[in-house]
C-alpha cells in the first residue's frame, strides 16, 4: 500500500505534471507546425558539413556556360548544336547522357534540327530527358511539360527535375516521384539509374501509397540531398570545348554525363546548404549530387512524424524530469546538456542512419522548461515554507494524525459497527444521515434517546441516538462526546503573505528542531518495544502503529500508516475463534480494557490487550491495542505437556512392571523363578536407562548452539556404528550389508561422537522395524559436494500421514498392523537435530510393508 500524498505533495506533483504537459504540448505544437523550421534548416546546413561523402569520379557535367554562349550564340541554341553534343558524347563512349534541358516545343524555323537531334538520341540510345510540372498562372491550372513527342520517343527514359525550395529559397530536398493527379514520374536520375541497371525498380515504386487528387501536384518520397560540397564539386567541361574536340576522351568514356545550363544568366542557379553566402549552384550540378547519392543509397529521409514526435518529446522531457533531482546550481548545465544531447542525437541519426531529426522543437521545449520549472519551484518553496511554519507550530508529521479531525463518515461507521446504538440520525447537513433500525417518531423522545449538538466545518449539527438499553446511555456517553470532539475542525491560521526569506528560514529551523526531537523520542520509544502497538482515535481511525504491530499482523511495514485505516478492519488479520471483533471493541469501550488470546493469519499465538486512555483535549480519548507474541510460551507449555506425558507413561510404565513382578515374586516364593524375575527386572531397568539416555542426549544437543567439530572420515564413523548394532541384528537374524567406494573421499567436518550416535540410531531403528530374516543395506557415497549415507530396511514401513511429523519429539509411528512399536520417540529427533547442527539434512522415503530408506546428507570437505 502506498502512502497517501499530502496536500503539498499533491500540489507539487500537480505543478510538476503541468510543466511536463506544457513541455509535451509545446514540443508537439512546434514539431507539427514547423514554426522553428528556420532553426532546423540552420542546424541541418551545419550538420551537413559533417557527412563523410566524396564526389564520384564517373559523373561529368557538360556546362552551357558564359564561354559557350559567347562562342556559339545566345540562348536558345539551334537543336543541331544539341545533336552535335550528343553525337560527340556517343563517339567518346559516354555511358549515359542526362540532358537537363526543357525541349517541349518543336523548332518550327529549323525542322531539320529536330530531326538531327532525334537521330543523335536514337544513335546514342542512352539519352534521358526531363519532365517539368508548372503552373500556367498564379492559382491557375497545373500542367506537365513533357519533351516534344519525337524527342520523348527517342529518349531512353523520362523523369521530372523539380527541386523543393524551402521557405528561405534554398534547395535542400527533392520528391523522388511527382506528377499531376498521380505521382507517376520518377526523378530523372532515378530513371537513368534504373534503365542503366544500376538501381532496382523496387526503389521508390510508383504504386506505393498512390492517390488520385484531380489536377493537384501529387508528390511522394521526400528526400534530402546530401551535397558533397559547394559548387564545382564534380568535373565540368564547357559545351563549346566538347564540340571543338578539346576534351580528352578518357574524361568522357564510360562516364555518366549531365548536360545543363551553368551560366548565371540562364536562370537555372539555386542556393544550396553547402554554398557560401550569395553563392549559387547550377541545377545540373544539383542533379549530379542527387544521382551520386541515389546510386550509393545516401539520400537522407525525414524521420517519420510519429517517431519524430516521440523522440522530440522524450528529449524535451529530460530537462523537467531530471530537474527535481539536481540542485538549482546544476539546472542550467542540465539544460545545456539536454540541448547538446538533442544536437548529438540529430547528428548521429543524420550521419549513421541518414535520417533527419529536426531538433529545434525539443531544444526550444527544453529551454522553456527551465523558466517554467524554476518559477513553480520558487513559488512552491516559498509557499511550502509559509505553510510549514504554520504546521510545525502545532504538530509534526507524526502527531498530525493525532490532531487531524475525523470525518462524519468515519464517526458513522463507529456508530454502526461498535457502539450498542439501536438507531441514530445526523441532522444539519445537506441531507440527513441515518443508521440502525427504523423507529417511530415518539421513540426519538423516549428515555433511551439522547441528543448531542456540535459544529463541524462551520456548520451546526445535531446527533440523535437511541440506545439499546438505558445503561448504555450512561456508559458510552463519554465516548460519544469524545467522538464529537474528534470531528471538530479548526479554522486555518492565516499568516502574513509576504515575509523576509531569512525570517522564514530561522523560524522554520527552530520549529523543526523542536518537532524533530519530540517525534524521534515518540517513534523510537514505541518502535523499540517488542509488543506491537496500534493507537486509534475515538472514531476508530488508526493514528499510529509501530513496525512490530504490522509484523505480528502479517502486513507490510507501513501498511497501517497509509491512508486512514480503521481499527474495525484489524479483524481481517486475526483469528478470534469464538469472539467477535466488533463485540470486543464494544466491550473495551464499556469496561475500559479487554484481554484475550488469539492468532494471526500465519498461526502465531498472540496476547491481545485493548486499553482506553485519555490524551487531553486533542486528540482526546484513544484506544491502545497491543499485540504480544506468546508463541514461545505456548510452545513451552506444549513441550511441558509432552514431557509430563512422557514421564507419566514411558518412564512410569517400566517401573509399574517392576513393582508388579516384585509383588508376584513375593507371593509366589518360588526360588526357581528367581532367574526369570531378575531377567525381567534387568529388561525394564535397561529400557528405562535407554530412554533416559536418549532424553539426555537430545537435551544436550538441543541446548548448545554449536558443537566442537573436526575433520572426520565417515567411513570410520559408519563402520563403528555397524559394529555396535551388529549383535542386535544377529539376535533378529538380520543381515547388515555395507557398500562403499574405496576410491571416494568421504570426509566431513563434524563431531565424531554425535555422528556415530546418529548412524547408530538409524541402524537401530532399521533393525527394530525390519522383519526377522531380512536385511539392512548401508551405502556410503559422494553426492556432488555432499557425503550421503543411505540406511535401508525391508520392514513394516511408515504410513504417509505420519512421515511429516516423523522427526518431532516424542512421536512414534504405528506399524502396518496398527500396533505401536515400543520406543520413546526421541531417536529420530536426535538424528534431525544433529544433522542440522552439521549443516546437513535427513530425508526419508518409505512404503508401507516394503520398508524405509533414510538418507543423511553432510557437506563434504577436501583434505589439503
Amino acid at each position: 500500500m502506498r502512502n497517501r500524498l499530502s496536500p503539498d505533495q499533491r500540489r507539487y506533483l500537480a505543478e510538476h505534471v503541468s510543466v511536463l504537459c506544457l513541455v509535451v504540448g509545446l514540443c508537439a505544437l512546434l514539431t507539427i507546425s514547423g514554426a522553428l523550421s528556420f532553426v532546423d534548416r540552420y542546424i541541418y546546413d551545419n550538420l551537413l558539413q559533417a557527412l563523410p561523402d566524396d564526389p564520384s569520379q564517373d559523373v561529368v557535367i557538360v556546362g552551357i556556360d558564359e564561354y559557350s554562349l559567347r562562342e556559339i550564340g545566345r540562348w536558345p541554341w539551334d537543336r543541331e548544336v544539341h545533336a552535335q553534343l550528343i553525337e560527340r558524347l556517343t563517339e567518346m563512349g559516354a555511358r549515359a547522357v542526362l540532358m537537363d534541358l526543357i525541349l517541349s516545343e518543336p523548332d518550327r524555323n529549323n525542322p531539320g534540327s529536330d530531326v538531327a537531334l532525334v537521330q543523335a538520341m536514337e544513335a546514342n540510345e542512352h539519352v534521358y530527358l526531363p519532365v517539368h510540372v508548372e503552373q500556367l498562372r498564379a492559382g491557375g491550372q497545373l500542367i506537365e511539360v513533357l519533351p516534344y513527342s519525337p524527342f520523348a520517343r527517342a529518349a531512353a527514359g523520362l523523369g521530372h527535375v523539380d527541386l523543393e525550395l524551402d521557405a528561405d529559397g534554398v534547395a535542400r530536398s527533392v520528391y523522388m516521384r511527382s506528377g499531376v493527379g498521380q505521382a507517376w514520374w520518377p526523378h530523372i536520375t532515378h530513371t537513368l539509374l534504373v534503365q542503366e541497371g544500376i538501381l532496382s525498380e523496387q526503389v521508390f515504386p510508383a504504386d506505393k501509397g498512390e492517390e488520385f487528387s484531380g489536377l493537384a501536384n501529387v508528390r511522394r518520397y521526400h528526400r534530402y540531398i546530401p551535397f558533397v560540397s559547394g559548387p564545382n564539386s564534380y568535373p565540368q567541361v564547357s559545351a563549346v570545348e566538347l564540340l571543338n574536340n578539346r576534351i580528352p576522351e578518357q574524361l568522357i568514356r564510360d562516364k555518366i554525363v549531365l548536360i545543363g545550363a551553368t551560366a548565371a544568366g540562364l536562370g537555372d542557379m539555386l542556393p544550396t546548404p553547402m554554398a557560401d553566402q550569395g553563392e549559387l549552384m547550377a541545377g545540373v550540378e544539383i542533379n549530379a549530387n542527387l544521382l551520386d547519392a541515389l546510386r550509393a543509397d545516401r539520400l537522407i529521409r525525414d524521420l517519420a512524424m510519429p517517431s519524430a514526435l516521440v523522440l522530440g518529446v522524450v528529449l524535451a522531457l529530460l530537462a523537467p524530469l531530471l530537474m527535481p533531482y539536481v540542485l538549482p546550481r546544476w539546472s542550467m548545465p542540465l539544460v545545456f546538456s539536454v540541448l547538446l544531447l538533442c544536437l548529438l542525437v540529430s547528428m548521429a541519426s543524420l550521419i549513421s542512419l541518414r535520417l533527419w531529426f529536426a531538433p529545434s522543437a525539443a531544444m526550444a521545449s527544453a529551454i522553456m522548461a527551465y523558466p517554467l520549472w524554476t518559477w513553480r519551484r520558487l513559488e512552491y518553496s516559498l509557499s511550502y515554507m509559509r505553510n510549514a511554519l504554520e504546521r510545525l507550530s502545532e504538530y509534526s508529521d507524526l502527531n498530525q494524525r493525532l490532531t487531524q479531525p475525523s470525518s462524519l463518515a468515519q464517526m458513522s461507521r463507529m456508530l454502526d459497527q461498535v457502539l450498542p446504538v439501536r438507531s441514530w440520525r445526523l441532522l444539519g447537513g445537506e441531507k440527513p444521515l441515518r443508521g440502525g433500525d427504523s423507529l417511530p417518531a415518539a421513540t426519538w423522545k423516549g428515555e433511551l434517546a439522547r441528543q448531542y449538538r456540535f459544529r463541524h466545518d462551520g456548520r451546526r449539527y445535531e446527533l440523535d441516538l437511541v440506545w439499546e438499553q438505558a445503561l448504555h446511555a450512561d456508559t458510552y456517553d463519554y465516548w460519544v462526546r469524545a467522538m464529537l470532539v474528534r470531528t471538530r475542525t479548526r479554522a486555518p491560521n492565516v499568516g502574513p503573505r509576504y515575509e523576509v526569506l531569512e525570517k522564514h528560514i530561522e523560524r522554520l529551523r527552530r520549529e523543526e528542531e523542536r518537532q524533530e526531537a519530540l517525534t524521534r523520542f515518540f517513534q523510537v520509544t514505541l518502535a523499540q518495544i517488542r509488543e506491537g502497538v496500534v493507537i486509534a482515535d475515538a472514531c476508530g481511525v488508526i493514528v499510529y502503529a509501530n513496525p512490530q504491530a504490522a509484523f505480528l499482523l502479517g502486513l507490510e511495514v507501513g501498511a497501517l500508516d497509509s491512508g486512514q485505516p480503521m481499527v474495525t478492519e484489524l479483524n481481517r488479520e486475526l483469528e478470534l475463534r469464538e469472539h467477535c471483533w466488533d463485540d470486543l471493541l464494544c466491550q473495551t469501550l464499556s469496561e475500559g480494557r479487554t484481554q484475550i488470546e488469539c492468532r494471526n493469519r500465519q498461526g502465531t499465538d498472540l496476547y491481545l490487550d485493548m486499553l482506553l486512555v485519555h490524551a487531553g483535549d486533542n486528540p482526546g480519548r484513544m484506544m491502545i491495542i497491543s499485540f504480544k507474541d506468546i508463541s514461545d510460551v505456548k510452545l513451552a507449555m506444549r513441550a511441558r505437556s509432552e514431557m509430563l506425558d512422557f514421564l507419566s507413561h514411558d518412564l512410569r510404565s517400566p517401573m509399574v512392571s517392576v513393582l508388579a513382578l516384585t509383588e508376584k515374586m513375593r507371593h509366589s516364593g518360588a526360588e526357581r523363578d528367581l532367574p526369570v524375575f531378575l531377567d525381567n527386572v534387568e529388561h525394564y531397568a535397561r529400557r528405562n536407562l535407554n530412554i533416559a539416555e536418549q532424553f539426555l542426549q537430545l537435551a544436550r544437543v538441543e541446548a548448545v548452539d554449536s558443537v566442537e567439530m573436526n575433520e572426520q572420515d565417515m567411513l570410520d564413523v559408519v563402520e563403528s556404528a555397524i559394529d555396535q548394532v551388529h549383535i542386535q541384528a544377529q539376535q533378529r537374524d538380520i543381515v547388515l550389508r555395507f557398500e562403499y567406494d574405496p576410491d571416494q573421499e568421504v570426509w566431513v567436518l563434524g563431531n565424531n561422537e554425535l555422528l556415530e550416535r546418529l548412524v547408530v540410531n538409524l541402524l537401530t531403528n532399521a533393525v527394530k522395524y525390519s522383519h526377522e530374516g531380512s536385511s539392512v543395506d548401508v551405502t556410503l557415497y559422494v553426492d556432488g559436494e555432499r557425503v550421503a549415507c543411505d540406511v535401508r530396511d525391508r520392514g513394516v514401513g511408515i504410513p504417509p500421514e505420519f512421515q511429516e511429523r516423523l522427526f518431532d519429539r516424542f512421536s512414534r509411528a504405528s506399524t502396518s498392523g496398527g500396533a505401536r512399536t515400543r520406543g520413546a520417540g526421541m531417536g529420530l529427533r536426535f538424528v534431525k537435530v544433529v544433522a542440522e547442527r552439521h549443516g546437513g539434512e535427513i530425508r526419508v522415503h518409505s512404503v508401507v510393508n516394503e520398508g524405509s530408506r533414510f538418507t543423511l546428507f553432510l557437506p563434504r570437505v577436501e583434505l589439503t
